[in-house]
């Protein structure tokens, strides 16, 4: 019977320190949307960072985690708001000062936002639009989203080709622009009262 509770216990403080690796609730953050993307500095990455963990065997980089939320207001409105997780995000060193690397990680949430504004548009434009169709199209900007994440990446090699970073954010900047429109996070269903 103690050797029970010694392993539950042991299993118990494993899976407490895994999943303070994944949002550190210690020092938690609430999401902030999009709106608040200017005032976000290296100092909002309060996520640990995993032990171990490289890039390409560099330990220097930082990782940003963001989500796409879906909340029905009502007959005819839905909210797609793109967040950034402090409490998920983290940097290999508390004292970092790289500006590029920062905005670097900035671009991933820029790039949430264009997925947003790409489902926010295709919303706009249907008639009379369900729960599971929103949840299909929710899928589907998810894989765009993921697909053009890793092309990012590739292409800039994580910040660090600098001109494949500044075509990217010239790319965004313009896509973002393009669908101004679609900025608010609050869209009206075409159909609906």
């Amino acid at each position: 019977m103690r050797f029970k509770l010694i392993f539950l216990s042991l299993g118990l403080v494993l899976l407490f320190i895994a999943s303070i690796f994944d949002v550190n609730y210690l020092n938690y953050e609430s999401p902030i949307a999009y709106t608040g993307v200017g005032e976000i500095s290296f100092y909002d990455f309060k996520g640990l960072k995993k032990p171990f963990t490289t890039l390409d065997g560099m330990s220097e980089f930082a990782f940003i985690e963001t989500s796409r939320e879906i909340d029905f207001h009502g007959p005819g409105e839905v909210a797609i708001t793109t967040y950034f997780h402090p409490s998920r995000s983290y940097v290999f060193a508390k004292d970092i000062r790289n500006p590029d690397l920062l905005r670097h990680e900035l671009y991933h949430f820029h790039i949430a936002e264009y997925c947003s504004r790409l489902f926010r548009q295709e919303i706009s434009l249907v008639n009379a639009i369900g729960h599971e169709m929103i949840t299909k199209l929710s899928d589907k900007y998810e894989l765009v989203e993921d697909e053009l994440q890793k092309q990012y990446d590739e292409d800039s090699y994580h910040g660090y080709v600098l001109q494949q970073q500044k075509k990217w954010e010239k790319d965004i900047d313009q896509n973002l622009l393009s669908l101004n429109k679609y900025a608010d996070p609050i869209v009206r269903i075409m159909g609906q009262p």
